[in-house]
């Protein structure tokens, strides 16, 4: 494990993690939040780390009702059965926690009304919330959630925001959204993603050029990667 401290905040960078101990960290992460009583908005992330958030669900504790918010971070936009997406990856990997109210994206509505609709909702539940955790991956470009370097979702002044991202249509929280969050665990994992790694150290890096630097807003960041 290595800490960090960039501009003031504790950067947590977690070396080759199994899958079974990240969900392990992460869960007792939401359930420590839970114990003390706060309502949580947690939202997903897509990718590589489905399969981890899946065994997650899988130790979060019984939650008591409006205790628990769960929703994706980032949406491949398509029908509500889309199998692209990743909330229905995730339903279908048998993602499920007893007492949480689940918010998928997709309701089929077209793009702009389900993006509207989601703005809304997201608006809601953050003002509910005591606690706002989000789990994010990272791609090679250094983007994160459906944010992309140099696209309108960089600066977009709303808590969602849809467009065309070939090859897919996405729906996607923007920075204005990450910036609100407490606490946030991000998903890094092969040689392809070192060299961001290594970028996200550093102070100088616009949210343009890298989004994935938005995370360092956020009062607690763990990083797990297999970085050498």
């Amino acid at each position: 494990m290595i800490c960090l401290f960039i501009n003031n905040m504790n950067l947590n960078i977690q070396n080759n993690k199994t899958s079974e101990e990240i969900a392990s960290h992460i869960a007792e992460a939401i359930n420590k939040q839970i114990r003390l009583g706060k309502n949580v908005l947690w939202f997903l992330s897509g990718g590589s780390f489905i399969p981890t958030e899946i065994l997650i669900s899988k130790k979060i504790d019984e939650v008591p009702p409006g205790k628990l918010v769960v929703t994706m971070g980032d949406e491949k936009y398509g029908s509500v059965d889309y199998e692209e997406s990743a909330w229905f990856k995730l339903m279908k990997g048998g993602f499920d926690i007893k007492g949480a109210k689940l918010i998928p994206y997709l309701n089929g509505k077209d793009i702009l009304n389900t993006t509207e609709d989601i703005i809304k909702i997201i608006q809601e539940e953050i003002t509910k919330a005591d606690y706002k955790i989000g789990l994010f991956g990272m791609g090679a470009d250094g983007h994160t959630a459906g944010v992309l370097p140099h696209t309108p979702a960089v600066k977009a002044d709303y808590l969602a925001y849809a467009y065309d991202a070939p090859p897919f249509k996405r729906i996607t929280i923007t920075p204005k959204t990450i910036a609100t969050f407490d606490e946030a665990f991000l998903y890094a994992m092969g040689e392809s993603k070192w060299p961001m790694i290594e970028k996200l150290k550093l102070d100088d890096i616009s949210i343009e050029d890298q989004p994935a630097q938005i995370l360092k807003s956020i009062p607690l960041l763990t990083i797990f990667t297999d970085i050498k």
